[in-house]
């Protein structure tokens, strides 16, 4: 993505780790995109609701209220939003119930650079 374009490029990345958020925002800047950390389902909706947020990166072990929660919280606001859920593990039955519930994507921790790019890429562009 290059400077300049006229696409909102912020991204909320909503994760409970500090370390993991920290890294995740770094990794979000390095792509060109204005990343917007938040550390509860509060924080979440409030950037949402505040600003022109191109795309959400949940935890899906979110603090409180649950990742999913959160998610449908989302989707009762910006039912268009790209949200992409972030787990450790994405079992296939979890797979089913976050789709299920309004996620575009899963990207499996720890986040790498590459995953980041194409996620980003396909729903930014």
């Amino acid at each position: 993505m290059k400077k300049g374009q006229s696409r909102n490029l912020d991204v909320v990345v909503a994760e409970k780790n500090n370390e993991d958020r920290l890294s995740l925002c770094s990794l979000v800047a390095g792509l060109n995109c204005v990343p917007i950390p938040t550390d509860s389902g509060l924080d979440t909706m409030r950037a949402i609701k505040q600003g022109q947020v191109a795309l959400v990166l949940l935890s899906v072990d979110f603090a409180l209220p649950a990742g999913e929660n959160v998610l449908h919280e989302i989707r009762q606001v910006a039912p268009s939003l790209p949200v992409i859920m972030m787990s450790g593990v994405m079992a296939p039955t979890l797979l089913r119930r976050l789709g299920d519930r309004g996620a575009q994507g899963f990207l499996v921790k720890p986040i790498q650079r590459d995953q980041l790019a194409i996620t980003l890429f396909r729903y930014l562009l």
